[in-house]
């Protein structure tokens, strides 16, 4: 029997997460902040998007603002770059739940290019650069499920609500895998990140379990069809539902940068 070892574990992660941002509530002093800027037992920490809004839009450079961002920069350079965005943040968590309703009602099967939340990160910080003004931060689902947990606040969950009903009817994971600015970032940091999932082919049956598992199965695509080491693509969220759908354990954690092979092409390229 199959237990999803990575999927349980992941799901505490997010719970964990969410229950550490409504922790104020409770008067515990482990967390304060949100997503954006926080503190967590003391230590400052700062979404790199919103330090970059912050400069480019305030034209003003905080060094302490700059070691926290770093401080999380290179905390997810290390766990894989988009493992934000698969173990930490609420809006992955809702987004995926209701992606197995779509899948149960048979609708939105349509997808978005992967590669739309690079356009989005670079719309994003043109506005802030031209007008100052933290365009991420107003509109962003993250911000608003992170106020709503903190805060009690419930209409700006409208926005939310929006997207995942655009998700269930018309294409699915519509903001997580196509137009989310913080993932098009991290999805950059991901491309160089030493942690990576891996293939070996002398396992692989290929039974394509792992493609009906993974959120955004273009990037296992290449691995296994031209049988590369290792997943590239930056769109990889690390979530590891690729593990535990493998009957026959030819997917890993990898750790390091392994050669691929000379035919290796780029999995966005043509789009979908």
């Amino acid at each position: 029997m199959n237990f999803k070892l990575w999927g349980i574990a992941r799901c505490t992660v997010q719970l964990l997460m969410i229950a550490l941002l409504a922790s104020p509530l409770a008067g515990l002093a482990i967390f304060r902040g949100n997503l954006a800027a926080a503190e967590l037992l003391g230590l400052p920490l700062a979404d790199p998007l919103a330090f970059l809004q912050a400069l480019l839009g305030g034209r003003v450079f905080v060094f302490s603002y700059l070691v926290s961002a770093l401080l999380v920069v290179g905390f997810y350079f290390l766990l894989g770059g988009r493992a934000f965005c698969g173990w930490v943040c609420p809006v992955g968590l809702i987004t995926e739940l209701a992606d197995r309703l779509r899948r149960r009602l048979g609708s939105g099967n349509s997808t978005l290019p992967l590669t739309f939340n690079r356009w989005s990160l670079a719309l994003v910080l043109l506005v802030v650069t031209a007008t100052g003004v933290p365009l991420f931060e107003l509109f962003s689902p993250i911000g608003i499920v992170s106020r709503a947990v903190v805060f009690g606040t419930l209409l700006p969950l409208l926005l939310v609500a929006t997207i995942l009903l655009v998700e269930l009817l018309v294409a699915r994971r519509v903001w997580c895998r196509s137009l989310c600015p913080l993932g098009g970032f991290y999805s950059l940091l991901a491309r160089i990140s030493p942690v990576r999932i891996g293939f070996v082919a002398d396992r692989c049956t290929h039974c394509n379990d792992c493609l009906k598992a993974c959120p955004v199965e273009e990037v296992l695509q290449p691995s296994l069809e031209l049988h590369h080491p290792q997943v590239v693509a930056g769109d990889c969220t690390r979530c590891m539902a690729c593990l535990d759908a493998c009957p026959a354990k030819a997917l890993k954690i990898s750790v390091g940068y392994q050669p691929l092979s000379r035919d290796v092409t780029d999995p966005l390229k043509g789009g979908r």
